[in-house]
């Protein structure tokens, strides 16, 4: 059964060059959510590993775009293109989601109309899956916001995978 909705509140990009590797994981956790009302769209950035054939055997359950290999810029722009969610989350390929981050995350948004956009803290574990650490955002009663996501590199806990954003910002 595909996990696509004719209108999914949320739509998850996730770029993916030759990640065939890892890539299954990510997206297993992505139809693990909690939260159905999501869509999934893959964007194969030009891979010449075996990702191909890794995302054709989730079928209908995920969106494919192919493209020429463009960088992961290109390739979650052309994911945003094709949203129709309300909301966008990015996913990368080499990352996983805990089961109810989108819940969570909607929740959040749907609370506050105020709100661009949200993240997590992310859980680092090592590559045998032991915990080492949780990377947390920096308190927003202490920093200013703007000024420190355009100058700090990591500022935001794990990167663009922690990310859900108003689609219409974009």
């Amino acid at each position: 059964m595909p996990m696509t909705d004719n209108n999914p509140v949320v739509s998850i990009v996730m770029p993916a060059y030759n990640v065939a590797w890892c890539v299954a994981r990510a997206i297993d956790s992505v139809l693990a959510q909690s939260l159905r009302e999501f869509e999934l769209i893959v964007v194969n950035d030009g891979s010449t590993d075996d990702t191909r054939q890794v995302l054709q055997r989730y079928g209908d359950t995920i969106k494919v775009i192919y493209q020429d290999n463009a960088g992961m810029s290109a390739a979650r722009n052309a994911g945003i293109r094709a949203a129709r969610g309300e909301y966008v989350a990015f996913l990368d390929a080499d990352d996983w989601w805990l089961p109810d981050k989108l819940a969570r995350q909607l929740e959040l948004m749907r609370a506050r109309p105020e709100l661009g956009f949200c993240s997590t803290a992310a859980r680092v574990e090592n590559p045998d899956g032991e915990f080492l650490n949780d990377w947390q955002c920096p308190p927003l009663d202490t920093v200013n916001v703007l000024e420190t996501l355009f100058s700090e590199n990591a500022a935001i806990a794990g990167g663009c995978s922690a990310v859900m954003a108003r689609k219409a910002l974009f």
